[in-house]
């Protein structure tokens, strides 16, 4: 009778631990990390001498219903989905703010371009001029503007670089904290599932700021480290991921793991994974490709407008003067630099410079520069240099084999742009001389074009071509040395005191060509022409202002488009994984709810067993006297 009732009893406390532990599952069905449990069921019994008859059923252990790489699996794609997620929604903000074409940095060049159609048209009307200046201050202001943005969308990204380094170190502590736990309960029977579960969704967590790779002992602790190999949880002690400046521009972060020793461990960018390397792209890299973009086409526009300008006479006859200002280029050593050396960058053609800042590296016996927006190098044996626009000069020191210097050109120009012209009388819309060919000419001689090299004292002297024949002429003047016997053919170039005309035609003996000043630079308008055919001309490094603003707004959809369907992909990749793994370990309430009747009969037919056995005995008493 008493092994009838330990089977029954065995049993009932095998059906009331399933019960427990289904109720356990229905209770935590919505509790983030929580992971399936089930009762481990063994046979207990043994041999005597009528043969096997069983003792009835031993409860186990109640485990997890969990597979390590399904859980893996979803970490790391997980990290995959944020990190995409982080820049994709990064890059959206980046797109909006150059979305509005009405209130766009091309939009307000087009609009000074046009302003000097009516200049043209009334060079001296004073109303057409000050139009000409309001644009070209809305074009300065909005692009001074416009980077200023860049840098706001910069901070708030590396903002939320800190708060994930936050969250991503208290995920760390708690990795390091659940393994002390683990450890101490590892001496009780039965294994820690609510610490384990602790441990997974700690795990999940961090791989969504930073990947994380991981070790699971036999004990049930946890070894973390970075993908690249830094070790994050060591048993239990926790490093600490610490957000540092670049050591060569101030301005970027990087991240690195700060081991309890102190000893610091920088991070590879590219292996870093999770939200955090999304941001890090977008605020270290495409915030730059933007900045730079602008940068150059700002600096380019203000280099053509300068350059036209001082080749014109204002409406006072003064030479002109500088319409717009660029912030200037800057050189910055590294931290970690033990030269002296300083050097000095200036803008040399605003025609040809590219959308990059540079690095200057130093072996002990030659100049690497480095361009940053594509990572051409270019050695040089000493310094100056020219090239890319950029004059770099060694100012003064000497620089110690692996220095290193950051050339900020492109990302500087935007954010110092403004309009210095405050007078519409400023306006240089007039060339400095006009040409006048003799009253009694008898051929047919013409000058078919008119430019301005450069202005000089001698610029507006009076110059007197005079032909001795058809094909000789001689010129006189201030500054032309006077010569003689010239040779002429159609279609030849003649030069002098800053000025440049194309001669054609057939010109008889005795005729002549004066150029001279111009009388009236109020009322010229062929500088005027000159600065609105630049709307046209390729002066941003081989390309039009409107071309090359296309080229940005077009690069920045394309890396807003590319990152919005890798963020997709990823995502789905996640889900399908979290999918996968919550199929196994997830809780199914319907599952859920058909074992809880199962057990319950269970527990009902025990009970039956032992009521029997009960009875059985009863009535072995009865018939006993």
């Amino acid at each position: 009778m008493s092994d009838l009732m330990r089977i029954g009893s065995s049993a009932m406390n095998a059906a009331y631990a399933q019960l427990q532990t289904t109720g356990q599952n229905i209770a935590n069905a919505s509790t983030p990390g929580y992971v399936r449990r089930e009762v481990v069921l063994t046979e207990a019994g043994s041999n005597d001498s009528s043969g096997y008859v069983g003792r009835g059923v031993d409860v186990t252990s109640v485990r997890r219903v969990y597979d390590e790489f399904l859980v893996r699996e979803s970490a790391t794609s997980r990290s995959a989905a944020a990190q995409d997620s982080a820049r994709s929604g990064a890059l959206e903000r980046l797109d909006t703010l150059f979305g509005d074409p009405e209130s766009g940095l091309g939009a307000s060049f087009d609009e000074l371009v046009t302003a000097f159609t009516d200049v043209t048209a009334r060079p001296s009307d004073p109303a057409a001029r000050s139009t000409v200046l309001t644009r070209a201050e809305t074009f300065a202001n909005r692009a001074s503007r416009l980077d200023g943005q860049l840098l706001e969308l910069r901070d708030s990204a590396l903002g939320r670089m800190q708060s994930e380094v936050a969250t991503a170190n208290q995920a760390i502590e708690g990795l390091a904290a659940i393994n002390r736990r683990i450890d101490d309960a590892n001496g009780n029977s039965g294994q820690p599932n609510a610490l384990l579960d602790q441990r997974d969704k700690l795990l999940g967590d961090l791989n969504a700021s930073i990947r994380a790779n991981a070790t699971i002992d036999a004990d049930g602790t946890i070894t973390v480290t970075s993908q690249r190999g830094e070790p994050l949880v060591v048993g239990g002690t926790a490093s600490r991921l610490v957000l540092t400046a670049d050591p060569l521009d101030p301005g970027k972060r990087s991240v690195s793991v700060m081991r309890g020793n102190g000893v610091m461990l920088p991070m590879d960018p590219g292996q870093m994974g999770g939200t955090l390397a999304g941001l890090m792209k977008f605020a270290n890299e495409d915030i730059d490709a933007a900045r730079g973009q602008v940068g150059r086409l700002v600096a380019s526009v203000a280099g053509a407008f300068n350059a036209r300008q001082a080749l014109g006479l204002d409406a006072s006859g003064t030479a002109g003067q500088p319409m717009f200002e660029v912030g200037p280029p800057t050189v910055s050593g590294a931290a970690a630099n033990v030269g002296n050396a300083q050097f000095a960058a200036v803008v040399a053609d605003p025609a040809v410079l590219k959308a990059s800042d540079y690095e200057i590296g130093f072996d002990g016996t030659q100049y690497s520069v480095t361009r940053l927006s594509d990572g051409v190098v270019t050695n040089f044996a000493s310094m100056p240099q020219t090239f890319d626009g950029l004059t770099l000069s060694l100012g003064s020191g000497t620089p110690a084999a692996e220095d290193r210097y950051l050339v900020r050109s492109a990302t500087t120009f935007a954010s110092g742009s403004r309009s210095l012209l405050t007078s519409p009388q400023r306006l240089a819309t007039a060339m400095p001389v006009v040409t006048e060919t003799g009253a009694a000419n008898t051929g047919d001689l013409k000058v078919t074009s008119l430019d301005i090299a450069s202005i000089g004292a001698t610029t507006g002297a009076t110059v007197t071509l005079t032909f001795t024949g058809p094909n000789t002429f001689s010129v006189t003047g201030a500054g032309t040395g006077n010569p003689t016997g010239l040779s002429y053919s159609p279609g030849m170039q003649l030069s002098f005191n800053g000025w440049s005309m194309k001669l054609d035609g057939a010109p008889a003996t005795g005729d002549t060509l004066r150029v001279a000043a111009t009388p009236n630079p109020a009322a010229d308008n062929r500088n005027a022409r000159a600065m609105q055919a630049l709307g046209s001309a390729a002066v941003a490094d081989g390309a039009t202002v409107i071309g090359r603003y296309a080229e940005l707004i077009g690069d920045i959809g394309a890396r807003t488009q590319g990152a919005r369907s890798q963020g997709d992909m990823s995502q789905r990749l996640f889900d399908d994984a979290e999918r996968a793994r919550t199929e196994m370990s997830g809780v199914n309430l319907d599952e859920e709810a058909a074992r809880l009747m199962q057990y319950q009969q269970a527990y009902q037919a025990a009970a039956k067993v032992i009521a029997a056995a009960n009875e059985m005995f009863r009535s072995l008493l009865e018939a006993a006297g």
